[in-house]
């Protein structure tokens, strides 16, 4: 049988593919997730379309809800009065502590709404369920409950009240922004951006409805509409950071790296880009190959009284080790570990791989990846990370033992498969190797890995 040399065509898409596919196994997070739904930010609930909107369910609309008496209707002119002089409070305690208020739909309506407006959430729904006890088809307690229920965070809640409101004719803008927002948060782009779209008929200009429209965008891979729209949010909102981070991000998938700088710029200049924001920004100078920008964008996110989250500090450090920006990782490592304890344990993975890929500590790092592998013998990312040392030094028995091992690891499979792969071509094993990339297809189908198999599948041929 011939004897046949890994061809340069045979080499370069696999290693390619494992830039692609695994380098950031390393540290197991992706400097290119996309965005978490925003929040509502807290100037919506002050926001002049918000107030109109809400304020405007004071009045009474005796076609669709509860009739009100005599004395009901006398009460609620003095509690009008008392607001218009600013009394809320006085208004509170007013229609709180009236004998009317047990029996009335109405006024525990209006008791939930001055409850609201004084940021008592949990009174101000529990009023609006005892209103809806007594009438349950009240179109403005059900979207007033749901607009509670969106601000304390209980969005399945919501979902169910906004929707009732709309059944019983509610068309405002602010509900089917509501609706899209709930919509939003569980992943159901199409109908999310059908809401935000039928409440920016009515609130054109509310800035909320403006980004949800962009995020749906985004994630129906409309990107370039998405950017856009976000343009008009940012320009009405420059103080509010999380639409430049939304819009740097979405950049980042176009590919328009340098853009995504630009967006982060404003609100860093501005002081109100957070930590997250800092370091998404010295992640594109990384890769700008600017390091000295990349180092004071981190040294500003560490400064802040609120640190960045792990899951970003471990994106930057993988791409600092991308980069073999050894000095950067070492410092983002030192930066995030607590004062006290080992830490989590994406970051002693990173710590112990930085060792191990800057040579400064190899046995120590090692050392480090056998004690995590020993507290969990099913971590995929640690077995990967052990068998590539093992491999590097020369060690392609227990190497592929561990490659192996990480096979049967979801999240590692398919990488484990074609550093099989690439182990075995270099043993010149070509068709236990095609073997290997079949089984690596089949997790991960398509790619540069297509490439690589035709390669094999022609080495293999002619080695016969």
């Amino acid at each position: 049988m011939m004897k046949v040399r890994p061809s340069k065509l045979l080499d370069w898409p696999l290693s390619k593919y494992l830039i692609l596919g695994c380098s950031l196994l390393v540290i197991g997070y992706s400097s290119s997730e996309a965005a978490e739904p925003l929040p509502l930010t807290s100037s919506y609930w002050r926001d002049a379309s918000f107030q109109k909107s809400f304020n405007g369910s004071y009045r009474i609309e005796a076609r669709i809800e509860p009739s009100v008496s005599t004395e009901e209707r006398g009460l609620l002119v003095e509690v009008q009065g008392l607001m218009e002089k600013g009394e809320r409070k006085s208004a509170l305690s007013k229609v709180k502590g009236s004998a009317l208020t047990a029996k009335s739909a109405a006024l525990k309506f209006n008791l939930g709404n001055l409850q609201f407006e004084e940021g008592e959430l949990e009174e101000s729904i529990k009023a609006y369920e005892e209103a809806l006890k007594m009438y349950p088809s009240f179109r403005r307690a059900h979207r007033n409950l749901a607009m509670a229920q969106v601000r304390k965070g209980e969005l399945k809640e919501a979902l169910e009240h906004l929707i009732e409101a709309m059944q019983l004719g509610d068309a405002d803008g602010a509900t089917y922004g509501l609706l899209g927002y709930c919509r939003l948060q569980r992943g159901e782009w199409a109908s999310a951006l059908q809401a935000y779209r039928m409440a920016q008929l009515s609130q054109p200009e509310t800035a909320e409805w403006k980004a949800g429209v962009a995020q749906c965008l985004q994630n129906l891979n409309a990107r370039d509409e998405a950017v856009a729209m976000l343009d008009e949010v940012i320009r009405q909102r420059p103080e509010e950071a999380s639409y430049a981070s939304l819009q740097a991000s979405i950049l980042i998938e176009l590919g328009r790296q340098e853009e995504a700088v630009k967006a982060l710029e404003l609100p860093r200049r501005l002081g109100r880009l957070d930590g997250e924001g800092l370091l998404l920004l010295a992640d594109l100078h990384l890769r700008g190959q600017r390091p000295m920008d990349a180092r004071e964008a981190v040294d500003e996110a560490f400064a802040l009284e609120q640190k960045p989250g792990m899951d970003r500090v471990l994106s930057v450090v993988a791409s600092a080790m991308m980069l073999k920006d050894w000095e950067l990782a070492g410092v983002l490592v030192e930066k995030a570990k607590p004062e006290e304890g080992d830490g989590p344990r994406g970051l002693r993975l990173a710590s112990a791989r930085l060792k191990i890929e800057s040579k400064s500590a190899v046995e120590e790092g090692a050392a480090e990846l056998g004690k995590l592998l020993e507290e969990d013998p099913t971590d995929g990312l640690v077995l990967m990370a052990l068998a590539r040392h093992e491999s590097g030094r020369g060690d392609a028995g227990k190497a592929e033992l561990l490659f192996e091992r990480a096979t049967a690891v979801s999240e590692t499979a398919a990488d484990a498969w074609v550093e099989l792969a690439r182990l075995k071509v270099d043993q010149q094993r070509y068709e236990a190797a095609l073997e290997a990339v079949d089984r690596a297809l089949e997790i991960r189908p398509g790619g540069e890995l297509v490439a690589y198999r035709d390669a094999l599948t022609n080495l293999v041929e002619a080695s016969r």
